[in-house]
């Protein structure tokens, strides 16, 4: 499988790092976080992820607009997990392995519609405001000098600017799924609160910095083919292709062979 193939490898080039800091004092703890969260957002769905927010962001300028889209991400994943953390450093509790597997499978879902979306170019909020007819198109008024004559033009800013809505979503739902894992590694070598929360923060800082950074890598080519739409095009194809196919492996693996509900 694609997924667990470039985990793996991902998972191999920090382990070295990983395994040569000492978690036995606070500073080695909160190092230690900074290292997992670098490696955590490197991993294969989320990556897949961010790049069909970066696929399908709009306006020429992706190399600029890409590294807000994964900043937007991490700040969503940090997010859902600085507030499971508090819950379960404040209650003693461990969210259950089967709570785990489901939100996973919703993770695995919701690359499925990334996936669909940017093959299809279907927009769900340009969808709703065309129903409730509050589309962005309205009129600017100009004179023309010449003729004194005064008229009205009709545009769409719909691609004049993009939010970050929905990287943030993406980013708090990747948390959400990514809950159990890490609030089981604060459980089991954190006592304190103060330094529990700490850890989850330095994690989310390790993973906005290494997102904000892979967002920028993955818009380069999108900015290098400039206006070749042809090749544009294929670039947009390809992120969904992959996200689509880690979308489908994720939802068979735990909704058939697992078993999670």
């Amino acid at each position: 499988m694609i997924a667990e193939s470039f985990n793996h490898m991902i998972e191999a080039t920090f382990a070295p790092m990983e395994g040569s800091i000492s978690a036995a004092a606070p500073v080695g703890v909160l190092l230690l976080g900074l290292i997992t969260g670098l490696r955590h957002s490197m991993e294969a769905d989320h990556v897949a992820a961010v790049s069909t927010l970066v696929a399908t962001s709009s306006g020429q300028n992706k190399l600029r607009r890409a590294p807000l889209l994964g900043l937007m991400w991490g700040i969503g994943h940090t997010a859902t997990l600085l507030v499971a953390g508090l819950i379960v450093l404040l209650f003693a509790i461990t969210i259950p392995e089967n709570v785990t597997g489901r939100l996973e499978f919703g993770v695995g879902l919701m690359l499925i519609f990334l996936g669909a979306t940017t093959l299809t170019g279907f927009n769900v909020g340009r969808f709703i405001r065309g129903m409730i007819g509050r589309g962005r198109k309205h009129s600017h008024q100009h004179i023309h000098k010449e003729s004194g004559v005064v008229h009205s033009h009709e545009h769409d800013h719909q691609q004049d600017h993009t939010h970050g809505h929905k990287s943030l979503i993406v980013g708090m739902i990747h948390g959400m799924a990514g809950s159990g894992a890490i609030t089981l590694v604060v459980l089991s070598t954190i006592n304190s609160v103060p330094l529990g929360l700490a850890y989850i923060a330095i994690f989310g800082v390790g993973s906005i910095a290494s997102m904000a950074a892979m967002s920028a890598l993955i818009g380069l080519p999108f900015t290098r083919v400039g206006n070749y739409w042809r090749t544009n095009l294929l670039l947009r194809y390809a992120a969904a292709g992959i996200t689509l196919i880690i979308g489908i492996g994720l939802v068979y693996e735990l909704g058939i062979v697992e078993q999670v509900f």
